[in-house]
This record gives structure tokens, sequence and C-alpha cells, in this order.
């Protein structure tokens, strides 16, 4: 059975990071106001610190994320034809030690939203990068870099800067929704 690696945020989930900024800021932020990846790069530097500082003492985002439309349906199918691992990263750089509650909330949450998955499929890491599988979906084009033969990069503002022909030299897919994705990978699972 060939293998699938998953991404959480913003590939299965979205929200609660932004929405935690905007409580912060007493803002209004949209995704579509931000080109960043991440989304605290609105703020100056010693905001920023702050609002870290702040972030992992207070904040559970995993409480009021929204699921994208279709994903955890369309997962649901494709845990029927593959094996599949949520394989989410967790460590913030700039925060090592505070980042490590962000496993326990996401562990939690896929736990409650997603009963279908082997807890044992769950890869809670810092590197992305050392992963081998057959599929890769993910919305940072850097996560999908190296092993897999099918790379499907799920569209999002910080990542429409890269070109198709950057995204085809390394053999990946743009796809808009879980519909698109559910279609390319059930047709893929009936001809192997």
């Amino acid at each position: 059975m060939k293998k699938i690696m998953i991404d959480l945020d913003e590939t299965i989930c979205e929200g609660g990071y932004l929405e935690a900024v905007n409580e912060y800021l007493h803002t209004d932020y949209q995704y579509t106001d931000i080109p960043h990846y991440y989304v605290e790069d609105v703020m100056d530097e010693e905001e920023k610190e702050a609002f870290l500082d702040y972030f992992y003492q207070h904040v559970n985002i995993y409480k009021n994320v929204k699921v994208l439309p279709k994903a955890l349906e369309v997962i649901e199918k494709l845990a029927t034809k593959y094996d599949i691992y949520i394989v989410t990263a967790f460590v913030d750089r700039r925060r090592v030690k505070e980042s490590s509650v962000m496993a326990k909330y996401k562990y939690e949450w896929i736990i409650e939203n997603m009963p279908y998955i082997n807890p044992k499929h769950i890869v809670l890491t810092g590197s992305k990068d050392i992963i081998m599988c057959d599929i890769k979906i993910d919305d940072k084009v850097a996560n999908l870099k190296g092993y897999g033969e099918t790379k499907l990069l799920l569209n999002h503002k910080h990542n429409e800067n890269f070109s198709h022909e950057e995204l085809e030299k390394n053999n990946i897919r743009r796809v808009y929704d879980w519909e698109q994705i559910g279609s390319i990978l059930l047709k893929e699972s009936e001809v192997v």
C-alpha cells in the first residue's frame, strides 16, 4: 500500500493563528492580506517577540481552527486505499522549549477529528525532509522537496509566488482544494 504524508496546518485545517494575531493586535487581518508564510511577519521585531511570549503561554489555536472544505471526508476515503500519515511540524526555532506545547495541541486535535488515523501514523516533527513516502500533500514548497513520486501543493496566498515551471522542476503539482486532491489520488489508486 502506498504511503501518503499529509500536513496539518493550512492543509487540513486553518485559522486559529491569524485569529490569535488579530486578537493580540486588535486588528482584522484576513489571510488574503498577508503574503508571508508566517502571519506574525506583519509585526515589527519587538512586537513579534512580545506576541510569541504571549502566544506560547496563553493560546491553543486548535480550539478555533476551521477544517478546509471536504478535507476530512477525502482523507477518510484515502485511508481506505493508502497508508495515511499526518506529519506536522511543531518546533518553532525562535521558541524551541515553549513550542513543545504545540505537539500536545496538534496530537489532541488529530485524535479528536480524525479517528480513522492510526495514532502510530501521527508524526510530530521539527523537519519533514526525513520522511520517506510515495505521496506528499503540503502548503509549503520546502516540505515537498526530496522523497515522493507525487507531490501536491495546496494553493495559498503564501505560495502563489512559485511559478508553474519552478514547481514542475521539483515534480510538484499545484492543487486548489480537497475535491481535486481526492479526484487525483482516488483515481490513481484504481490504477495501482
